[in-house]
């Protein structure tokens, strides 16, 4: 309590906010004084946390990686689905992850408690992530469809883009938010920080049931005729601007400032995940042959987009707090969470290159013997962990001087963006790699 009290002043939180807060009760997760050894023991404890989870995560990614190389052959048939893929998986991961990531934070700070059902708050940010949801994947489309244009690629047509982007969100978000709720639940009973695995367990399920339900909403909406596709866009394009509207323009100040602090955000995520897709068009014959590394780069963009996640929410939740100040230095608390990100990436991008390998070699896809594939989840690893970090807390950083809660916004941008530059990162090192 000592610790909390000192740091009280700089604060958003009232004294009475702080007392209750989850990290009050969870002062091993503060660590008491300064100095190498306590850091060393908190940086432990985090990373066998979120490392449980990020393993588990990035195991499951890839059944999403497989699954996408294994279906690769079908895209043929929905021209413009491959744009549309990755924009999808970081929706889902982004809306739902930076929802956990609220919860987490209101946990925290004692403004939300079990039983979750009964809290208002709650209900007020379920609103917010419907708005978000039904509007993103209505974007996404049409961003889809003009990219497609502007370089030349053949899509299907804009009624089918919006229908099967709409449809396959909400039945997702359906799935997904469940999930939320029972992740953050079951964790904050168990006694763990819902920051270290809250983000992971939700962007992974995203992945992973993204891909499914795409195909399979495409499938649905390619077999109704013109009237009915038109139809549909038209309704949900009214659904969607009501919402949003309402959402914007009620008495309900959560809600409102989740969907107007968050929607710009989602918007240049939605644009920075579908150059992602263009950037993988670019290089298809190179994933096609080396077909280890198409499998790769959902298990990449996911691990870049979680350690960024992780990171924001320690980051923010202390901040929430009083811990640190975001002032531009980097204080010790921000050092440590550094840190734990760096300690994560070494273990995890190496056991990801020996799971590709023997995932690739049991299914017979086209493989990189062992130690190039190393070599390129070590370098790739250590590239995409540095830009996370780098982005991540300078986003951090900017949002908190604009006067944005992070929680809201941060999480979108870093998983957008690690699409592009964990999927760049990735092919560029390949490329090296392969030619030397």
């Amino acid at each position: 309590m000592v610790e909390v009290e000192a740091k009280e002043e700089g604060s958003l939180l009232s004294r009475a906010a702080l007392e209750s807060s989850v990290l009050v009760a969870m002062p091993s997760d503060l660590g008491v004084g300064g100095g190498l050894v306590p850091a060393l023991g908190r940086i432990s404890k985090i990373v066998k946390q979120s490392f449980f989870a990020l393993v588990i995560c990035s195991v499951t990614s890839m059944v999403a990686g497989f699954s996408l190389a294994k279906m690769s052959p079908l895209l043929a048939l929905y021209p413009g689905l491959i744009i549309l893929i990755p924009g999808a998986i970081d929706m889902r991961g982004t809306i739902f992850g930076t929802f956990g990531a609220r919860l987490g934070t209101s946990l925290h700070t004692g403004e939300i408690s079990p039983p979750l059902a009964r809290s208002e708050p709650l209900r007020q940010q379920v609103g917010g992530v419907a708005v978000q949801v039904l509007s993103v994947s209505l974007i996404l489309a049409l961003v889809v469809k003009g990219l497609g244009l502007a370089v030349g690629l053949d899509t299907l047509s804009i009624y089918d883009l919006v229908l099967i982007s709409v449809l396959s969100s909400i039945f997702s978000g359906l799935i997904l938010l469940g999930f939320t709720l029972l992740v953050i639940e079951k964790s904050f009973r168990r006694g763990w920080d819902p920051d270290n695995i809250s983000v992971p367990f939700i962007t992974v399920a995203g992945d992973v049931i993204t891909i499914p339900i795409l195909f399979g909403t495409a499938i649905f909406v390619t077999s109704l005729g013109q009237p009915f596709t038109g139809a549909g866009t038209l309704l949900f394009l009214f659904i969607s601007t009501a919402a949003a509207v309402y959402s914007i323009g009620s008495n309900h100040q959560l809600m409102a400032r989740i969907v107007r602090q968050s929607m710009p955000v989602l918007m240049i995520a939605t644009l920075f995940s579908t150059v992602a897709g263009l950037f993988m068009g670019v290089y298809e014959e190179m994933l096609l042959a080396f077909s280890t590394i198409l499998l790769l780069i959902p298990v990449f963009n996911a691990v870049g987009g979680n350690l960024g996640g992780i990171l924001s929410s320690r980051l923010t939740s202390a901040y929430h707090l009083g811990l640190i100040k975001m002032d531009g230095r980097l204080e010790g608390e921000t050092k440590i969470n550094f840190g734990c990100t760096l300690v994560l990436s070494a273990f995890l991008f190496p056991t990801l290159g020996l799971l590709a390998f023997v995932v690739s070699r049991a299914s017979g896809m086209d493989a990189l013997g062992f130690g190039d594939l190393l070599m390129i989840c070590l370098l790739a690893g250590l590239f995409t962990t540095l830009l996370a970090i780098f982005v991540t807390y300078y986003f951090t950083y900017f949002f908190v001087k604009i006067g944005v809660d992070p929680d809201n916004v941060t999480i979108p941008t870093i998983t957008s963006m690690m699409d592009v530059l964990g999927t760049a990162s990735l092919i560029l090192v390949t490329m090296a790699v392969v030619s030397t």
